[in-house]
Order: structure tokens, then C-alpha cells, then sequence
């Protein structure tokens, strides 16, 4: 494992298993923020809020990955468990724990409550676009539409896409 954090590289560019994709400028929380958006075949999407957080959802809609406040979130049989880097001055381990009951409803609690908080800030055309592949696809409509219809947060049984 890469000892060194680099900053994202440019999705819009690079992420070519992802479209459509989109990238826009908006507010979250009352901070800028530059949000990426791409769709996987069958509809599933990955969400980009600067650097993080970062949510991956397979194609029913389920959270499989998620990356917060540094810690890597992997979905295992409907589960949440956290995986954090343990450095020395030698080596990088990953530590893992499974969140409890009371850990998992806040976490998804506050997950919804950001995406809640996005959608409303497409619905008051509180952003810009910046970029899109291809350039015409509506990837904005597919975005719209997919964060209509969440209204609760579903933790997949794997972290993997299928």
C-alpha cells in the first residue's frame, strides 16, 4: 500500500468504467464543493464530494464502498466495516472492525442526510456544470433520478459491483 495521500486524480478524464459522468460545483454544508458523478453498467454509481467523502453504490442502489474521514468503508453481508491504516515507520497495516447497531444507523443516517442535501441543491439549481462524458449525455437527468428515489440507505451483502 502507498504510503504517501495524493490528491484525486481527474475523474471526468481518467474514470473511463464510468458512463455517463459528470462533475459539478455546488454547496454542501455552506462549503464549495466539487462533486463527481459517474454510473457503472446497470446503474451503478459512484459519488466523488472532493476528495471525500466518497460513496460507491452497486445497481439496486446499495452502499459497497465508502470512503470518510480517512477511514475505508467496505459493505460485508448487509454490514458496515471500517478499515483504517495502522502506519509505523516501517509498514501500512489495515485494522478492521464491524460497526455496531447504533455506529451503522448514524452513519447511514448521516449518508442520507448529505444526499438529501445535494439533491436539494440540483433541485434549487444551486450548482454548475463543469464537465461531462460524453458530452451529450444527460448525465445530470440520470443523477436527478437516481438520488430521487433514495429514501433510505441499503448496505449491499459485498463491496464488489456485481
Amino acid at each position: 500500500m502507498a504510503r504517501l495521500v495524493e490528491e484525486r486524480e481527474d475523474l471526468l478524464r481518467d474514470a473511463s468504467a464510468l458512463v455517463p459522468r459528470i462533475e459539478l460545483h455546488t454547496s454542501i454544508h455552506g462549503q464549495r464543493c466539487e462533486v463527481f458523478a459517474g454510473f457503472r453498467k446497470e446503474n451503478a454509481l459512484s459519488l466523488y464530494f472532493d476528495t471525500e467523502p466518497v460513496y460507491h453504490f452497486n445497481s439496486r442502489g446499495e452502499l459497497r464502498r465508502a470512503f470518510v474521514d480517512g477511514q475505508l468503508i467496505k459493505a460485508q453481508e448487509g454490514k458496515l466495516v471500517v478499515w483504517q491504516p495502522r502506519r509505523t515507520s516501517d509498514i501500512t497495516e489495515m485494522m478492521s472492525h464491524q460497526c455496531d447497531d447504533q455506529q451503522h444507523q448514524q452513519f447511514c443516517a448521516k449518508l442520507l442526510g448529505y444526499l438529501q442535501e445535494f439533491n436539494e441543491a440540483l433541485d434549487s439549481d444551486n450548482f454548475t456544470v463543469a464537465g461531462q462524458v460524453p458530452a451529450d449525455a444527460d448525465a445530470l437527468l440520470r443523477l436527478r433520478q437516481w438520488l430521487d428515489e433514495v429514501s433510505q440507505i441499503a448496505i449491499a451483502d459485498s463491496p464488489h459491483v456485481k
